[in-house]
């Protein structure tokens, strides 16, 4: 188990963070996705599907969580944070908290974790098509919010 806590605990901190925005929630949130690969044990092909197992359950249970907190009727640090135009000084963090959420995770797994579109997709059940427009959003809003331009890497 600390062999995968190694190999993999940053990333799904990471990624839980970016779903989250607050650290405690971060750290619950990677708490449970060790908790689950304890209790399933699933047999892994190689290093990237490990990889993309963790993602796939990490965004699963923030999403979940994000869905208990709308029925407990709690909000989100991440849901006051300011849209369009109203991020000041162009804080890029504050930009990126400001998209949608699957536009974030599109996003963080294509620049961050340097993903393809068609891993992305199957990470997320999702066509290729869906995941170029997600891109082709956030680009958008981020253009819009922060007024630079963000084209895919070269």
């Amino acid at each position: 188990m600390e062999e995968i806590l190694r190999a993999y605990g940053d990333m799904v901190y990471r990624v839980a963070l970016t779903h989250t925005a607050t650290r405690e929630d971060a750290e619950d949130a990677a708490q449970e996705v060790f908790l689950a690969y304890a209790r399933q044990r699933p047999a892994f092909s190689g290093g990237d599907h490990a990889k993309a197992w963790f993602l796939r359950v990490a965004v699963r249970i923030c999403a979940k969580s994000r869905m208990k907190r709308k029925r407990q009727g709690t909000a989100e640090l991440h849901d006051n944070i300011p849209s369009s135009g109203d991020v000041p000084g162009g804080d890029v963090r504050l930009a990126f908290m400001s998209l949608e959420k699957k536009q974030k995770t599109a996003v963080y797994l294509f620049y961050y974790e340097r993903y393809s579109v068609r891993q992305i997709a199957d990470m997320l059940g999702i066509t290729d098509a869906a995941v170029k427009k997600r891109l082709e959003r956030a680009r958008q809003s981020l253009r819009d919010i922060l007024g630079g331009d963000f084209d895919e890497p070269a």
